[in-house]
């Protein structure tokens, strides 16, 4: 399997996941409020403190998963910001960026986020150009980024991305 395809299986069975317990959570209040004992109008207006007790159970847990379900639903790195790079490397223990944009240092990457995703920040004063560069992943591994528009073999047979900046309109690095 491919790393894109991995990629894309992952973010579909994060999307099933979470549409699965929003379905959950989105009927919970009613559920509660159809649980509550029947009584008079005039009570109603009384609430005794079972009744408090139970709107104020079901307030936190409302607040509560929507709480866990926007975590679940954020977007997490900003991937879609062009001055960001992100790599979806969920078993990896380091990740750093290592190219042309860093002199061929090593610069870690932030993350993991629960998804995986390992994500750096461009500089935001970075010169027009044409930029090579790649993943090393756990110390070791090569890993060319898949979200790229451009790739480039080299002399020891890796394959280095290419960033061309600025990215055109419509194109993300």
């Amino acid at each position: 399997m491919h790393e894109h395809e991995l990629e894309q299986l992952i973010k579909e069975t994060i999307v099933q996941r979470a549409q699965a317990h929003q379905d959950r959570i989105a009927d919970l209040e009613y559920r509660v409020v159809d649980a509550l004992p029947d009584r008079p109008a005039a009570l109603e207006l009384r609430p005794t403190w079972p009744m408090r007790l139970a709107l104020a159970t079901a307030a936190i847990l409302l607040f509560l998963g929507g709480f866990w379900l926007g975590g679940t639903l954020s977007d997490g790195p900003p991937c879609a910001d062009p001055y960001v790079l992100c790599l979806v490397y969920p078993n990896a223990k380091s990740v750093s960026l290592v190219g042309q944009l860093t002199h061929w240092e090593r610069q870690p990457m932030h993350g993991p986020d629960r998804h995986g995703i390992w994500w750096i920040r461009l500089p935001r004063d970075l010169e027009p150009g044409r930029y090579e560069y790649g993943f090393m992943v756990d110390e070791y591994h090569w890993v060319h980024d898949p979200r790229a528009r451009e790739f480039v073999h080299t002399f020891d047979n890796k394959i280095n991305s290419v960033l061309i900046w600025p990215p055109s309109q419509g194109d993300a690095p």
